[in-house]
């Protein structure tokens, strides 16, 4: 290995042991929100240091095709002393920065997407409902005007046999009358009480 591929290799190094302080800062930085998730932190953790060994190991076969030595180690330590000691302060507060603009444009894009389509959405289903709830109530109240119609003869009926038909008889039809204006009443009340809940 020539002496310019070795200088290379060293520089290389140096620059991937920056790289890992900065990716590790990164990552402890966003591990906090899965940090009582014991399963998750750990399977996150061995994927990022694989994922870094990786990165690390496709920059040295770019240099050197791969070769190494004990000076690779020892540069990839001194980029991250170098990152500690000089520039971490400094890419901490501008990642802490970065992430309350990305949240910032997350919390924007929600409210965006709220405003031009859940919200219309929510406002055509809320038409629509109320469209159909008022079809509903002019039906029923057709309805209620037909069945009065209809029954207008069987009203006149009833009084004639009322007349004719023994007590026991009427007792009878009176309880079933009861019975039959409890029923009416209850259906009344409920639909009643969907169309105002509704309006």
């Amino acid at each position: 290995m020539s002496l310019t591929i070795q200088f290379s290799t060293i520089i290389s190094m140096i620059g991937g042991g920056f790289y890992l302080g900065c990716a590790l800062d990164t990552f402890r930085r966003i591990a906090i929100h899965w940090k009582n998730r014991l399963l998750i932190a750990y399977s996150l953790e061995i994927c990022f240091w694989l994922l870094q060994t990786l990165v690390l190991f496709y920059l040295l076969f770019l240099v050197n095709q791969g070769t190494l030595r004990v000076y690779i180690f020892l540069s990839i330590f001194l980029g991250v002393a170098i990152y500690k000691s000089l520039f971490a302060k400094l890419y901490q507060r501008l990642l802490e920065l970065m992430l309350q603009y990305i949240r910032r444009g997350f919390a924007f894009l929600i409210r965006l997407v709220y405003g031009a389509i859940i919200r219309p959405i929510k406002a055509l289903l809320q038409l629509l409902l109320t469209i159909l709830l008022f079809f509903l109530r002019v039906v029923f109240s057709v309805l209620q005007i037909i069945m009065h119609i209809v029954g207008f003869p069987f009203r006149l009926l009833g009084k004639g046999l009322k007349r004719i038909l023994p007590e026991n008889a009427k007792k009878y039809l009176v309880s079933l009358r009861g019975f039959y204006s409890k029923i009416e009443n209850i259906i009344i009340k409920r639909w009643k009480s969907i169309w105002y809940k509704r309006r």
